[in-house]
């Protein structure tokens, strides 16, 4: 893959902040990353999806994220003219806590009003202040290659005080958490979260910091059934609730996480014997009766 990553280095004893200019001219397809720092993606050029245990999305170039040191899944998309390009800003873990102890007194007055709610990653829309401060970034960047820690620090605080300050609830909600494996609480989350979102046991395992070994044994011990066999059985169960409410089966395929209708009516054939538009065209009326009656 061909990248250009410009590094602003650190003062050597305290490796806890630092910030890169990242450029890709190859489209990254689905990638395990194992995120050792947390870190702000000021997305410039393309798209990134993002899949943590419990949650996914697509990040915008009119969107940046907080991301946390965690295990993930990540696909960089290009732009238009074939580029992908973002600002980063990594921070650990002591970084985020001197932030949060510094400013005690603010996160007091938030805190009691705040929804107790822990999310592994943040998106937020651009505004005219992130967009000033990316390229103050861009600046530091450009000026040197050597920048105090004490600079990368007051940048920390002014864009994490701007955000306390205007989304309080998020930022308070923001969970990092230590690499260990996680309980059968969290796998079962984590298997719930991504019924349609096609991703392998593989993937799933990684997400949970398991081996696939050791998922697919806890696995079968949570559901008493076999992976495969679980989600063809949850998939097509949002399917037939789709097909019911008249959704052209054309659609339901991409909804419930296949990657083409072929391979979608096959799976549904294995189970109700009949294809998707048959069943509709079967059952959709008595359906509308039903919540009728």
């Amino acid at each position: 893959m061909e990248t250009i990553k410009q590094q602003v280095n650190r003062e050597p004893d305290r490796d806890i902040l630092s910030t890169y200019s990242y450029i890709s001219k190859e489209q990254a397809q689905r990638n395990k990353i194992l995120l050792q720092e947390n870190f702000i993606n000021f997305l410039e050029k393309g798209e990134k999806v993002l899949h943590y245990a419990n949650k996914a999305t697509t990040i915008t170039n009119a969107q940046f994220a907080i991301l946390s040191s965690n295990n993930c899944l990540m696909t960089e998309k290009l732009s238009v003219d074939n580029e992908y390009r973002s600002t980063l800003f990594f921070f650990n873990d002591q970084a985020l806590s001197h932030f949060f102890i510094k400013y005690d007194h603010i996160i007091k007055s938030i805190s009691a009003y705040a929804e107790k709610v822990e999310e592994p990653f943040l998106v937020f829309e651009k505004d005219e202040f992130i967009n000033h401060y990316i390229l103050s970034l861009k600046l530091i960047q450009q000026k040197s290659s050597f920048v105090s820690t004490q600079m990368l620090q007051l940048k920390f605080e002014e864009l994490m005080l701007y955000l306390l300050e205007k989304y309080p609830s998020a930022i308070l909600s923001f969970q990092t958490r230590k690499m260990e494996e996680y309980s059968d609480i969290e796998i079962k989350k984590a298997v719930e979260k991504n019924l349609t979102n096609n991703l392998t046991l593989d993937e799933l395992a990684f997400l949970c910091h398991t081996s696939i070994s050791t998922f697919k044994r806890k696995f079968l011990r949570l559901y008493n059934v076999a992976p495969s066999k679980y989600f063809l059985q949850k998939k097509m169960e949002i399917a037939t609730s789709l097909l019911l409410q008249n959704k052209n089966p054309s659609e339901v395929f991409y909804e419930v996480g296949y990657e083409n209708h072929s391979s979608f009516s096959q799976s549904f054939k294995r189970i109700y014997g009949i294809s998707p538009k048959q069943f509709q065209q079967q059952n959709v009326n008595v359906y509308k009766q039903l919540l009728n009656d």
